[in-house]
């Protein structure tokens, strides 16, 4: 049987990957050997520091998911939706760490959300 509390461990295991994952791609994207010019040290000139930049940012609303909005009796419908956008949208920047937290914490929240719906009913 799973703990009650798994969604929130993959989000928090998930918000750390991002963190870090948006980390290396900015420091990444800022390091080009050919330029040493400024203009190409800012972290969102740059595509990889865009993409890191959001990397970070969604690390940012996984976290407020884990900690404030999970906690809650009842999960906010907006939940489910925007961590099915983070899916794909780290699917297609080829996240695979992320897309496999993901998956299996977007379905115990729509199990849970669906069993919050029959108790209700």
């Amino acid at each position: 049987m799973l703990e009650r509390n798994w969604d929130k461990k993959l989000l928090l295991i998930a918000a750390v990957w991002q963190f870090i994952d948006g980390a290396l791609t900015i420091g990444l994207g800022m390091f080009d050997a050919s330029t040493t010019t400024t203009e190409t040290l800012l972290p969102v000139s740059s595509l990889s520091g865009l993409v890191g930049t959001l990397f970070i940012l969604a690390g940012l609303v996984n976290l407020l998911f884990a900690k404030y909005f999970l906690k809650e009796k009842e999960i906010n419908k907006w939940v489910l939706p925007i961590l099915i956008i983070e899916v794909i949208i780290a699917y297609f920047c080829m996240d695979v760490v992320t897309v496999a937290l993901l998956v299996p914490t977007t379905i115990i929240i729509s199990l849970k959300r669906k069993k919050q719906k029959l108790v209700n009913s």
